[in-house]
């Protein structure tokens, strides 16, 4: 997106660049939350999910009793967020949330401590799997998401400033 600025003298030139910080404030205010709420969607997608009772039941070489195992799908999903400052949106797991203690190593540890994909998650599909967060962000910048907001935010806010 192209933008012209014409400012005559120092003062101008100062006032200008004041007109051009709001501006981009404004719309980093408006366009980061949409960031966030659509990286957050696409790594609830990617995310790998601990199998339903029924998916578990149908591994088992035998028949047994499945009752006594928790079976709490879809924790790791519910426990992504994120959260936007000023200049920055940041989406990530708490460590204090549901999946918050398994999280990091789901995200960064496969073929060190984990290796295969477990029957919930392959249920869910081939995009779920290990990295969920950054292949979420590489989506989107590579498909332009993230520059098309940034570039609506943009014209908008110049377009409320004049």
């Amino acid at each position: 997106m192209d933008c012209e600025i014409e400012a005559r003298g120092a003062d101008g030139i100062k006032a200008s660049l004041a007109d051009a910080r709001r501006i981009a404030e404004r719309a980093a205010k408006e366009a980061l939350p949409r960031c966030g709420r659509i990286v957050v969607d696409t790594a609830k997608l990617y995310a790998p999910r601990s199998p339903t009772k029924e998916e578990f039941s149908r591994t088992l070489k035998r028949k047994k009793q499945t009752d006594r195992r928790n079976f709490a799908p879809g924790g790791l999903e519910k426990s992504i967020e994120f959260s936007v400052s000023a200049d920055s949106c940041t989406v990530f797991v708490r460590d204090n949330s549901y999946a918050g203690k398994y999280a990091k190593r789901i995200h960064d540890e496969r073929g060190v401590t984990w290796h295969n994909r477990g029957p919930g998650t392959i249920a869910k599909g081939q995009q779920a799997r290990e990295k969920f967060i950054e292949r979420a962000v590489e989506t989107h910048e590579k498909n332009g998401d993230i520059d098309r907001i940034f570039d609506h935010a943009i014209a908008k806010a110049i377009k409320e400033a004049k």
